[in-house]
């Protein structure tokens, strides 16, 4: 029996000690940051760089998407069975369509809701990247149909992660907001700056929204679609062709330990990012990989 592993997140400033970069990136991770700065360009030879417009709304790129929303609510246990994907998709873009059984309705509400805000992100994204009120707008969306009483509110009680191998207390409530404040504020500005890497901006937000978990339920949810927004605005348009959250869903046991391993001493002198940004990097260049696959197989096929 595997020993369980404790943590506690509760730093007294909200911000990072650690100045400069506070990972190491080796050879092995530039090379694939090297080859995803070149992928967008890559898979754009095959297709048109637009992502999916309000007007001309591609059904494959739709159902990826799906995908990717019941993706991540099967690393939370609440997936609905693959046959039953249309009609949530069906759910998010024609309300109109018709009811399924009872047994799954509470679940496909869910992902369809899912699935309408990361779409509503993403066809009509904010002027600014990241705010503290687009995040509790996209959590409102995600879970007013079927959380309301937590929906777009930050937590009142502590949340405690346990399970499996780990027993992890996140940032007491009398910090989550002033920490979120500061994190997106912090994010929106290396992300409209000239000098920095947004995707390794956004690599970081994620591990740092983890580590502030500002919301009673749904954070992981929460913190997967706002990776798959922030990478479309970054331009690595892979979303629409193959789901983030599938990669994450294969490489669901690296996932929590390389969060676990740099959420040890988060926002600590001695912290570490590097496991949490060598896994987010490697699981993106894999979902590049697949998403080149089937663009180029359908180039094929069509020609």
């Amino acid at each position: 029996m595997q020993e369980t592993r404790e943590a506690v997140i509760d730093p007294e400033q909200p911000y990072p000690l650690r100045a400069g970069l506070r990972y190491e990136l080796s050879p092995y991770t530039l090379a694939k940051l090297e080859k995803l700065a070149r992928a967008k360009f890559e898979i754009g030879r095959f297709t048109s760089d637009d992502f999916i417009g309000s007007e001309n709304a591609d059904e494959a790129a739709l159902r990826n998407l799906a995908q990717s929303v019941n993706a991540s609510s099967e690393i939370e246990g609440e997936e609905i069975p693959a046959h039953k994907l249309d009609l949530a998709l069906a759910a998010a873009t024609r309300p109109s369509a018709r009811r399924i059984d009872e047994e799954l309705e509470q679940r496909t509400l869910a992902v369809s809701s899912i699935i309408r805000t990361l779409l509503w992100a993403l066809l009509d994204p904010p002027r600014e990247f990241l705010s503290f009120d687009f995040v509790l707008e996209i959590h409102r969306r995600m879970f007013e149909s079927t959380n309301p009483e937590v929906a777009g509110r930050i937590k009142t009680k502590r949340v405690a992660i346990e399970g499996s191998q780990y027993a992890v207390k996140t940032l007491p409530p009398a910090k989550s907001e002033p920490f979120l404040r500061e994190l997106c504020d912090r994010a929106n500005a290396s992300l409209a700056a000239a000098d920095t890497s947004r995707f390794l901006t956004t690599a970081e937000f994620i591990l740092d929204f983890l580590a502030i978990h500002p919301f009673h339920d749904g954070n992981g949810r929460t913190a997967r679609l706002l990776s798959t927004y922030l990478l479309e605005r970054s331009g690595y348009h892979f979303a629409r062709f193959y789901p983030l959250d599938s990669v994450i869903l294969e490489n669901r046991d690296a996932y929590y330990e390389a969060l676990f391993r740099a959420q040890q001493r988060w926002y600590q002198p001695d912290e570490d990012l590097t496991p949490w940004i060598e896994l987010y990097t490697d699981m993106v260049f894999n979902q590049y990989v697949r998403a080149l696959q089937r663009v180029k197989d359908a180039h094929v096929r069509q020609r």
